[in-house]
């Protein structure tokens, strides 16, 4: 079987739980009752000892506070909620700007070689 993650990026996840458990202050008893999840399952995932199914993580996430949800799944992408394209541009060294309007013409010249040839009908020769 192809593995998509390596190990390390696959415990990362309840890593990062434990991390946001204990960054945002939250009570394991609290998380664990809202959630419907018992409080020993949530030990032992926060440590690494056993994993949950995606409706266990994601009734943990739906409980806890927003910033913590929010950080928890930004850390985890590796993304930023609330972050414009715009924003991403302006803040970048000129070199990466240069290089995204570099793909920017590039998508549009690939656009409009694809609608040119679309568009274009053969005509017979003169004689």
């Amino acid at each position: 079987m192809q593995s998509f993650v390596s190990k390390a990026e696959f415990d990362m996840h309840w890593r990062l739980f434990d991390e946001m458990m204990n960054r945002f202050n939250l009570g394991v008893t609290e998380i664990s009752e809202a959630a419907g999840v018992s409080r020993v399952m949530l030990s032992r995932f926060r440590h690494g000892k056993a994993d949950m199914g995606a409706a266990k993580l994601i009734a943990l996430l739906l409980v806890v506070p927003h910033e913590a949800r929010m950080w928890y799944v930004s850390e985890l992408l590796g993304i930023s909620p609330n972050t414009s394209l715009r924003k991403l541009i302006a803040q970048a060294p000129p070199e990466e700007k240069v290089e995204a309007l570099r793909l920017i013409a590039d998508s549009f010249d690939g656009n409009q070689k694809a609608e040119n040839t679309v568009d274009t009908v053969e005509l017979p020769e003169a004689v």
